[in-house]
């Protein structure tokens, strides 16, 4: 099976990289993909990803972006993985320059330009988040914040957030990540510093990953929403991430953030093809 391989192309958004495989012909449906994911992401053995996706056909948009973690589970959807999926398919010609798309999440619109890949979140419901919430440990903040934006976002306002030290910050988000009493399906753990009304900083710990990653793109828009909604910055703001930097919009009523958008890069690093022995440990 796959003697000549599978095609693939590498791409990450501010660092958060990935492989991206076109599944419209049905390349991977009879492959156990929670296996095959985890092996082709491993680093030092693999190709090594954060996370792996898949490009599909859909009913209701120009396409269907699957997307799963590092771990081998499928996740709801990944912001920094939309730019990279959007610029992949324009690249193989499944969409034009502006775009909509098919994920777990609901359905997203995108847009290349200059400066990288905007892409238009759902409208983020205000009386779905939990603001202000006590929360008893030894970590930097006793008050976190969550929504679901895109996937579960915890959010802690800490000072100096980049200079946390690593094995810290992985200790704590892995903590919060795996309170499963309180956040029964997980949880990403978003560290934000506010530098000024239109600047945060963020580092986050990924689930899934399970580790920092240099950015989380539906993690800083959690952010950039929060934040807004608590009077710290404006709802037009700059996201500093260890990867670069991601630029969130969005406009806020009583009732929801609408309008939300991420913007930042998307590069194409590689292509090739998976070989047997990406993935052969599943095998053994």
């Amino acid at each position: 099976m796959f003697d000549l391989g599978i095609p693939f192309k590498k791409m990450n958004g501010c660092g958060n990289d990935f492989i991206v495989v076109d599944n419209r012909d049905g390349l991977l449906n009879e492959v156990a993909l929670s296996a095959f994911v985890q092996n082709v992401c491993r680093r030092g053995t693999s190709i090594g990803a954060d996370g792996f996706m898949l490009l599909e056909n859909s009913s209701i948009a120009d396409f269907k972006m699957r997307y799963f973690n590092a771990d081998g589970s499928e996740g709801e959807m990944c912001g920094n993985g939309a730019r990279c999926m959007s610029r992949f398919a324009y690249h193989i010609g499944a969409a034009k320059t502006k775009m909509s798309f098919e994920t777990m999440a609901g359905i997203y619109q995108a847009e290349l330009n200059q400066n990288g890949v905007k892409v238009k979140f759902p409208d983020v419901q205000l009386q779905a988040l939990e603001l202000n919430q006590p929360y008893e440990w030894d970590g930097p903040s006793g008050v976190y914040h969550y929504g679901v934006v895109g996937v579960p976002h915890t959010v802690w306002f800490v000072e100096n957030v980049f200079a946390i030290a690593d094995d810290q910050l992985r200790d704590w988000g892995r903590m919060v990540r795996n309170d499963l009493q309180r956040f029964p399906n997980g949880t990403n753990v978003n560290f934000v510093e506010r530098i000024d009304r239109q600047t945060l900083s963020i580092r986050t710990y990924e689930r899934g990953v399970e580790a920092e990653t240099y950015a989380c793109g539906s993690g800083s828009t959690a952010a950039a929403i929060i934040a807004g909604i608590l009077g710290h910055v404006d709802t037009s703001v700059n996201l500093l991430t260890r990867g670069g930097p991601l630029k969130i919009s969005y406009h806020l009523s009583d009732y929801a953030a609408d309008s939300v958008y991420l913007e930042g890069n998307s590069k194409l690093v590689a292509e090739g093809h998976l070989l047997p022995d990406a993935w052969s440990t599943m095998m053994k």
